[in-house]
């Protein structure tokens, strides 16, 4: 999975998530210009979510080449539920990477092998909070990273500071 695809692909899933999302827009489009990669969520109660794609390529996959046929397993990872953002009127940002989570897995792609929400096992994500690991059965793996987030009202995205997001906003 290439990180391009992989940005394509969450925005249009965000995009079709129903009533939670307000927009969605690249996040050099919405002024974060230290990563390739990225997007930028803001929720229907205004607060906006800062999101960093890192991707860690396939073996041997080169990304100055054409991406080749995606490695796809037999059936697509199980559905799970999708939970509300909200929570007292508030985006909870353990419940954002949790429905992150599930938007993808929940997708139906065979391409997936296997997708983890930061929130769900702390202990294993010590520096980072908030965030997803979407795992390829090419090998390569997908990083979103939880970066910033604003409360609503608030528009530029603080520079420095960076992981240290809060638990609402």
């Amino acid at each position: 999975m290439r990180p391009q695809r992989f940005e394509d692909t969450l925005k249009a899933l965000l995009q079709q998530s129903g009533g939670q999302v307000k927009k969605v827009a690249p996040a050099r489009d919405a002024g974060w210009d230290r990563n390739p990669f990225g997007l930028a969520v803001t929720y229907q109660t205004g607060a906006r979510v800062l999101l960093q794609i890192i991707a860690t390529s396939a073996d041997g996959e080169k990304y100055d080449q054409p991406e080749g046929a995606p490695a796809e397993g037999e059936t697509a990872l199980a559905p799970v539920p999708v939970p509300d953002v909200f929570d007292s009127g508030k985006v909870q940002l353990g419940l954002v990477d949790q429905h992150l989570a599930a938007l993808l897995v929940n997708s139906g792609s065979r391409e997936l092998a296997r997708v983890e929400a930061y929130s769900s096992e702390p202990e294993a994500h010590n520096a980072i909070k908030y965030g997803v690991r979407a795992t390829y059965h090419d090998g390569s793996r997908i990083n979103v990273y939880v970066v910033h987030a604003l409360p609503a009202g608030r528009s530029d995205w603080p520079r420095g500071g960076e992981f240290s997001v809060p638990f609402a906003v």
